[in-house]
């Protein structure tokens, strides 16, 4: 298996969008999904990069992970390694300096709906189906789908949709603050690349701090956290865009960072 048998890859703008096609409907195995986050990562590592697209083809996202690699596997030691491997992936992605935007269109089940919970910001088709199923197999998801959902759209919508295995729509995606924009299927891609030009054209350091320091407010307490936001703004002061912008600013101009 090769990284172009299923990832494909253009460049526009210092936007980059990676596209997952695995026909007929993006089933992902482990190694699929370690090759496709190493993917990203290696384009969060390029400088010439300033946000990511993460979708699927015009008919589905990842409609789930490959149950039958599950099905061989008879210890808990087995699941845990091999699960805990994809976690740390995508605990990378979640944490990268770079924004990764998941555009989601069809069907986004499972293990392809915890990708998409890892990314920093996500669009959904009106007409995307989206559901975390594992209860259904008598299981639960295990790429961290029950730690990253509650904090995103509250505990008790998140235990509703992982109780029931309940699929939702891309609007009620968006009702519930699942997803940041909802749009047209064939408005998805150019919405999710208006976003991340707009984003792209702000100060690269900036962005990558408001990153770290709006992920750390989730997993530090208040006072830690607050710390660390002064010490990233503190950071700030000394870089060439911050006195750029400034400067521009005072000057009635903007700048270009």
């Amino acid at each position: 298996m090769t990284e172009s048998d299923f990832i494909k890859n253009s460049i526009e703008d210092n936007i980059v969008f990676v596209t997952i096609d695995r026909s007929p409907v993006n089933v992902l195995g482990f190694a699929h999904f370690e090759m496709l986050c190493q993917s990203i990562l290696e384009f969060v590592e390029r400088k010439d990069i300033r946000a990511i697209i993460l979708s699927g083809n015009d008919k589905v996202f990842v409609s789930g992970f490959d149950i039958k690699e599950i099905a061989v596997m008879k210890k808990p030691d087995q699941v845990k390694q091999a699960t805990m491997q994809i976690k740390h992936l995508l605990t990378r992605i979640e944490t990268a300096g770079k924004p990764i935007i998941a555009a989601v269109r069809g069907s986004c089940f499972g293990g392809g709906f915890e990708l998409m919970l890892a990314c920093h910001l996500r669009i959904a088709a009106d007409e995307a189906r989206l559901a975390l199923p594992e209860i259904n197999l008598a299981t639960i998801p295990t790429f961290g789908g029950t730690v990253r959902l509650p904090k995103i759209i509250g505990r008790a919508r998140a235990l509703e949709m992982i109780l029931t295995g309940k699929i939702i729509s891309g609007e009620e995606a968006f009702r519930i603050g699942l997803v940041n924009k909802v749009c047209k299927g064939e408005e998805l891609l150019s919405t999710a690349k208006s976003l991340a030009r707009s984003i792209s054209e702000k100060g690269a350091l900036a962005v990558e701090a408001a990153i770290k320091s709006v992920i750390a407010a989730n997993e530090l307490d208040t006072e830690q956290a607050m710390k660390l936001e002064s010490e990233l703004s503190g950071y700030l002061v000394e870089t060439k865009d911050l006195k750029d912008n400034i400067a521009a600013f005072f000057e009635k101009k903007r700048a270009v960072s």
